[in-house]
This record gives C-alpha cells, sequence and structure tokens, in this order.
C-alpha cells in the first residue's frame, strides 16, 4: 500500500471538499443520526442498515425511533412489539439484537452504550461496523468504518482493484481505512466515503465525474476497458426460505391474537408442496424465538400471551 503523506493529504481534501460541497436532500440525504451525537440512535440507524440499502433504512429508522425513543424503550419492549415495528425491514433478527442489546446496557453498563470497541463487539448484533458508527456519530470518536461501499472506493483508490470484495483481504481494507482517516474528522470523513460509494465509485463507477481520478490506481484499468466482476450475488429471493418466513411473520403480524396453525397453513398454502414449506418454517421461526406455537394456535414473539 502506497500512500505517501503528500497522496494522503490530496485523497481526504479531495472527498471532504467533495462531501461538504455534496447537495443534501432525497439524492444525499443528510441522516439524522449523523448529527444527533446519540449513541444509541447511532446503534439503531447502524443495525438497520445491515444488509439494507440506504433508501430503505431511513424508513425503519424512524419507525423504530418513534416507537422506542430509548434505551430504556427498547429493553422494555416485548420481542412482538419489536417485530410489529421492525415490520417488513428483513432480517428480523436485527430488532431482537437492538432490544437485546439495549437491555444488556441497562444491566452491565449503567443504562447507556459502552464506548470501548470490547465492550461495544460484545452486545448482540455488533459487529466492527456497527461499533465504528457508534463511537463516531455516538461519541465523536475517531473510528474508521467499513462497509461495503467504503470497501469498493479504498480498494479501488488504494490498491487499484476493481472489485475488492472479491479481490483484496478485509484486513488489508481496515487498513487502509485507519490510516486514511485524519484525526478528527471521522464524523465527516466516514459518511463522505459512504456516499461516495454510493454515488460516485458505484458498482459501475463514474470515473467522469471522480475528484480522485487522478490518485486512484484502478482508473487506467477502467479505462483499458476492464470490467469488475459482479460481487456473488444472493440467491433469488421467490421461492426461498425468507420468502415464506417474511409471509409468516407478515400473517402474524396483522393477525389481533393467535391464530389456528391449520388456518394459517392453509392461507398462504396455494400450491402443491408449499404446506410442509409453512409448517418448516414456521418451525423454524419458533426455534429463532421470532414466533411461537401451542395448543394448535400460533403467534408472533417467543411465548404465548
Amino acid at each position: 500500500m502506497e500512500l505517501t503523506p503528500q497522496r494522503l493529504g490530496r485523497i481526504r481534501s479531495r472527498l471532504l471538499a467533495w462531501y461538504d460541497a455534496a447537495p443534501r436532500g432525497a439524492a444525499a440525504q443528510d441522516f439524522p443520526w449523523r448529527t444527533a451525537g446519540d449513541p444509541y440512535l447511532a446503534l439503531v440507524a447502524a443495525v438497520c442498515a445491515q444488509q439494507t440499502q440506504m433508501s430503505r433504512v431511513i424508513e425503519i429508522y424512524e419507525r423504530w425511533v418513534e416507537a422506542f425513543p430509548t434505551l430504556d424503550a427498547a429493553a422494555a419492549a416485548s420481542t412482538a412489539e419489536v417485530l410489529r415495528v421492525w415490520g417488513r425491514g428483513g432480517y428480523p433478527r436485527r430488532a431482537l439484537a437492538i432490544r437485546d442489546a439495549a437491555r444488556i446496557c441497562l444491566e452491565a453498563h449503567g443504562g447507556g452504550l459502552p464506548r470501548e470497541p470490547a465492550a461495544l463487539l460484545a452486545l448482540p448484533g455488533v459487529g466492527p461496523f456497527t461499533a465504528a458508527i457508534v463511537r463516531c456519530f455516538g461519541y465523536g470518536d475517531d473510528a474508521a468504518a467499513v462497509d461495503t461501499n467504503i470497501v469498493r472506493v479504498i480498494g479501488r483508490l488504494v490498491f487499484g482493484d476493481l472489485q475488492p470484495a472479491r479481490e483484496r483481504a478485509p484486513r488489508e481494507i481496515e487498513a487502509a481505512a485507519v490510516r486514511l482517516l485524519r484525526p478528527g474528522t471521522a464524523a465527516r470523513w466516514n459518511p463522505a466515503l459512504m456516499d461516495y460509494g454510493a454515488r460516485v465509485c458505484t458498482p459501475r463507477p463514474r470515473c467522469g465525474e471522480c475528484v480522485v481520478a487522478s490518485l486512484c490506481r484502478a482508473r487506467p484499468r477502467f479505462e483499458a476497458g476492464e470490467r469488475a466482476a459482479p460481487v456473488r450475488a444472493q440467491g433469488a429471493f421467490d421461492g426461498s426460505d425468507r420468502q415464506w418466513r417474511g409471509r409468516i411473520l407478515e400473517r402474524l403480524r396483522g393477525a389481533e391474537g393467535a391464530v389456528a396453525v391449520e388456518a394459517l397453513v392453509a392461507s398462504l398454502a396455494t400450491g402443491r408442496g408449499e404446506a410442509g414449506r409453512v409448517r418448516a418454517n414456521l418451525e423454524g421461526l419458533v426455534r429463532e424465538g421470532l414466533a411461537w406455537v401451542e395448543g394448535g394456535r400460533c403467534g408472533l414473539g417467543d411465548g404465548a400471551p
């Protein structure tokens, strides 16, 4: 990795200037958790953003914060409550992770989110990216966050990769992210890289709009006609267990009380062999604590009311 002081300074200055001048609004929203200085709001936002496009994160985040505006409120919520608020946000165990993390904070951290990286990483649903977001936007610490967009920007700019998610070891990206971060700028630098990867250094990069093109190791490769190999796509959603789980949870969220298991199966299984899929996925949801089954009835949450 060749990052001379001169190159470092130019990369930092150009990307921060781009971010400061970037328009806010629909195309580049100034996300509320970035300026709130609230560790809890930063945690909620980071967990919402896991495996989810940012266009959907705002909706989930706002719904959650309206229902559970504080750690205390989240900790007091039942499993059924948090799953209803999470709605169709996808990967519903994330909702339980926020609630369970809140409970641990109340019991073991004096009612607030810890600041130390090791303590944050010990919380449910918190990995390196989420911990960095909490430290950066919640506490103002110099923590380098690395998400999918940032991997792409750093891998191309610093190393010359076309598809860094496939070509570069995560530890190398993380080391470069730490090196690139200018002390005292994390609250601007992290979102600058995230937004740049979402708007300019996209999977099909807009090199003509790039403010660091002259400093980018990958640009000559793109100009020569090379193309980034796609990251392995997730399996098809239609017909998958993920889709069946989502249908079951949606039906249970909409029910006023318990639902007869046979009625649930009959309402969802419209084709040959689908009854077995409904039953199998309902059992899976029960094992994960997202649904319950008792006496031929079922419902949302981890136990019959």
